[in-house]
């Protein structure tokens, strides 16, 4: 990143990173203007969207509050210090911070103004409320999108495999991550410890949050195990769990092809991630591809021998191009 860029980027760096103050704001002035309102305790835990069935007092959920909204914001502005260095990575941390901090906001607010509307803590129905403090994680793409967007330098690759007119040429690699296998294991274990208790004791639980949590853990085992396959199609991921497709680039769509090393943090982490302007399958670092399309998008994948991928990929690209 040359100078003129570093100097032009700080100020959106220097505004993310106060952005992030915002729900840390949200939460000290509405505790300035509540205070005198607020009873002893506030409702904390609801199991669905009627009364409450957990409480806590509201010096606690204050204090849960500041924490989850200054250490977040805290962490965002001192990172801002590496924008210019590593501007993927920063984004990547105010976004996270935002979320935290969105829902450190969320959580107090919904709980200490139903309480304050309804009179006492028993009487502070979710309701609709749900929908707002599952929203409240979305203000992580406020500081985000704040943040200038990273720029990549490209080293193309120009070597193509020899292929004769006979030839079709097809390459194949499975990609699996160690810590995607492992999460649903994790998440399964969560949700059994969350749910089972009041399925067991017959006090109902809720159905939209283990619904919830079961999707996630199918979602992560589809993306844990994948094949990489580059042939006469183009590139082609696809889950080796239920053989379900997850990204296909048609050989003409190729504008050009990186080999690189990809690391988590400059991607959006592990995983399938979707991020405006680009898109990647990143299962640890390592060496990957990167392709470059015609539409100007990018989508890079960790992947074991890329040089013959990437190779192929041009061969066969070259080949669909000739008149």
């Amino acid at each position: 990143m040359t100078e003129v860029q570093q100097r032009t980027s700080a100020p959106r760096c220097i505004s993310a990173g106060i952005v992030g103050f915002l729900p840390l704001i949200a939460v000290a002035l509405t505790w300035l203007q509540w205070q005198d309102k607020l009873p002893a305790e506030l409702a904390s835990h609801w199991s669905d969207t009627g009364a409450p069935d957990d409480f806590m007092a509201t010096g606690t959920a204050l204090g849960l509050g500041f924490a989850l909204t200054g250490t977040p914001a805290a962490i965002a502005l001192a990172s801002a210090y590496i924008a210019t260095l590593r501007p993927a990575l920063f984004r990547g941390i105010v976004g996270f911070a935002g979320m935290i901090s969105g829902m450190g906001a969320g959580t107090w607010l919904i709980s200490a103004g139903l309480t304050l509307q309804a009179g006492s803590a028993e009487k502070a129905a979710l309701g609709w409320w749900l929908a707002a403090l599952i929203a409240s994680f979305l203000f992580g793409a406020v500081p985000y999108f704040i943040a200038p967007k990273p720029k990549f330098t490209s080293g193309k690759h120009e070597t193509r495999l020899p292929l004769g007119e006979q030839e079709a040429g097809a390459w194949s690699r499975t990609i699996t991550s160690k810590m995607l296998l492992w999460l649903p294991v994790a998440l399964l274990a969560l949700t059994a410890v969350i749910y089972l208790p009041t399925i067991q004791d017959g006090s109902g639980t809720s159905w939209i949050g283990l619904g919830t949590m079961l999707a996630c853990v199918i979602v992560v085992g589809l993306i844990a195990h994948v094949q990489v396959t580059v042939d006469w199609r183009g590139l082609r991921i696809v889950s080796t769990l239920g053989r379900i497709p997850l990204k296909r680039i048609k050989l003409h769509e190729i504008a050009a092809v990186e080999v690189t090393e990809l690391r988590p943090s400059e991607w959006g982490g592990w995983g399938y991630r979707i991020m405006p302007g680009r898109s990647a399958v990143i299962m640890g670092a390592g060496p990957g591809l990167i392709i470059t399309t015609t539409a100007d998008k990018l989508f890079a994948v960790t992947v074991g021998d890329p040089d013959t991928a990437a190779s192929l990929l041009l061969a066969l690209r070259d080949r669909v191009s000739q008149p």
